[in-house]
């Protein structure tokens, strides 16, 4: 006996904690009751005081309580439970948009009065308009509704993508072509200190590029200033590669623990080398030697793996200007193997200082395969509500080019190598090999209960809410019922009669149609959105 009472902004009551033995110590109405085993009367409990001139009409009836609320569970094909059992309960009341509303879930046991097997009416122990009503509030939370239109569905199709790559717009041509040039692969215009105090402008672009990269780092470098590129067109340097080793080396050394470990190993697997080449050098006719490499311990195995999928990378290294990813936009990218392999250089350059160093760590990375950036990665950012309003989204990638409202062939799936959100509003999705269909969708578990769109009228006539027939087979049928609402406070659908209309359609007796049967039928669908490169 529990119900989901929505009060909108100027109706909320005011939450009270209480102790049990005060529940009917106030003017407000409540029926005397028995304390079941293990109450007292110093248990707290929270209670909302309405006046019952409101509650009458958007209390939910005995009969629309019945509809309102059912358990789920999970069973096999004999009937042993699969999972534990969920409650459902759904309210009978719409947001008003633009504005916040509250709901709370009140206990109404033994509230309603009436003779056994028949529906009995609320008990307001003769209050009049004005009196109080006293609820036991279980919980409560509120929310508010923007407009209509404000749903994942209609969020997802209205995210800007133009450009489709992190980029910002081109200059007017002709006297920026060469600028233009860079913008168009991702590059952004940054202040430049140069180590003689001078300040510059130096082009630099992040691992999430427009496009695959040809290159690759071939060996170790000494330091920073050997990535650094300079283009006498326009007299400007290229500092991409450069930062990405030097931050590789900053956020190495931030990690003291592992950057010892890092250091140890490396002298160990030094010294084991220099040992094998002097056997091979003092006894020529020697057996093939033993590998050389001395076991990677697996924290460094995972630092490196991690930072391949650009974990703990700064997000102002991701995206080095706002313009690149505006609010509700979507970006692809492929990721820069090459920006990564001089991250996980200037990681590995702990204790590199002697050429001898270097020559160590050459013959260290080569032989090992996991501090290697060898994989294709490509990759989408999202910054959108859809990332805070729905924590359930779910994507998937896709090989190959799918037409709308085609199946997706699973031999085209993409593994996701790191889905993660950024931030409240950003979600960073990273797929093993390139991704060229990429589709949107929430948890089925996400999905929730209501009424269709309400449908736009003439400014004279009340609103029209139409609800759309989903059959009791899970298919969503061509049929649309109107819904009506009751009261004069707005927002209250009449269960009843919703209720009975669904059953009608389903070709079901209306007293035998359950509360699960119509909660399947008010399931509102969040369809499928897809997106093509």
């Amino acid at each position: 006996w529990v119900a989901l009472i929505l009060f909108r902004e100027s109706e909320k009551p005011t939450p009270q904690t209480i102790k049990l033995k005060d529940l009917t110590a106030t003017a407000a109405k409540f029926p005397g009751f028995t304390k079941e085993a293990g109450q007292n009367d110093e248990d707290e409990l929270t209670v909302i005081d309405v006046p019952k001139k409101l509650l009458a009409q958007i209390l939910p009836t005995q009969k629309e309580i019945a509809l309102l609320a059912h358990i789920n569970e999970l069973t096999d094909a004999d009937g042993k439970p699969l999972s534990e059992a969920l409650a459902t309960v759904l309210g009978n009341r719409l947001p008003q948009p633009g504005e916040s509303s509250t709901v709370h879930l009140v206990a109404l046991e033994n509230r309603y009065q009436g003779e056994k097997g028949q529906e009995g009416e609320f008990d307001y122990q003769k209050a009049k308009d004005d009196d109080l009503i006293r609820l036991v509030s279980l919980t409560s939370w509120s929310f508010t509704c923007v407009n209509n239109q404000h749903n994942f569905t209609a969020l997802v199709k209205n995210l800007d993508r133009q450009p489709d790559t992190l980029r910002l717009p081109e200059l007017p041509e002709p006297e920026n072509r060469e600028a233009n040039n860079y913008l168009k692969q991702g590059y952004v215009p940054l202040a430049h200190a140069l180590r003689q105090g001078d300040k510059t402008i130096s082009w630099y672009h992040s691992p999430l590029s427009p496009g695959k990269s040809p290159d690759k780092l071939s060996e170790p470098v000494p330091m920073a200033d050997a990535l650094v590129r300079y283009d006498s067109t326009s007299g400007l340097f290229d500092v991409s590669y450069a930062a990405a080793w030097e931050l590789g080396r900053m956020l190495t050394l931030q990690n003291q623990r592992l950057a010892v470990e890092l250091f140890n190993w490396k002298r160990a697997n030094a010294q084991n080398l220099n040992q094998m080449q002097q056997q091979v050098l003092h006894l020529p006719f020697q057996e093939e030697a033993n590998d050389s490499n001395v076991n990677l311990p697996e924290a460094i195995g995972n630092w490196f793996a991690d930072l391949e999928l650009l974990k703990g990378i700064p997000f102002n290294y991701l995206v080095p200007d706002e313009r690149l990813l505006p609010p509700e936009s979507l970006r692809f990218f492929w990721v820069d193997s090459y920006w990564v392999d001089c991250l996980q250089d200037g990681s590995f350059s702990m204790g590199r200082v002697t050429s001898s160093d270097l020559k160590t760590d050459t013959e260290t990375r080569s032989s090992t395969s996991e501090i290697k950036a060898d994989e294709l990665i490509t990759g989408l950012l999202l910054h959108s509500e859809v990332v805070s309003g729905w924590p359930g989204l779910e994507i998937e990638g896709y090989s190959a080019i799918i037409k709308d409202k085609s199946v997706a062939d699973p031999k085209y799936k993409l593994n996701i190598l790191r889905k993660e959100r950024l931030s409240d509003s950003i979600l960073l999705c990273l797929f093993q090999g390139e991704v060229k269909t990429v589709d949107f969708s929430l948890k089925s578990q996400s999905v929730n209960c209501g009424v269709d769109p309400i449908e736009k009228v003439a400014a004279s006539q009340p609103l029209k809410i139409t609800k759309g027939l989903r059959k009791l087979n899970g298919e969503q049928g061509d049929e649309k019922i109107p819904v009506s609402c009751k009261g004069e406070v707005g927002g209250v659908i009449d269960i009843k009669a919703l209720a009975g209309n669904l059953a009608k359609l389903n070709n079901k007796n209306e007293k035998e149609f359950t509360s699960s049967q119509f909660a399947l039928s008010m399931i509102e669908g969040s369809q499928k959105l897809r997106f093509c490169m």
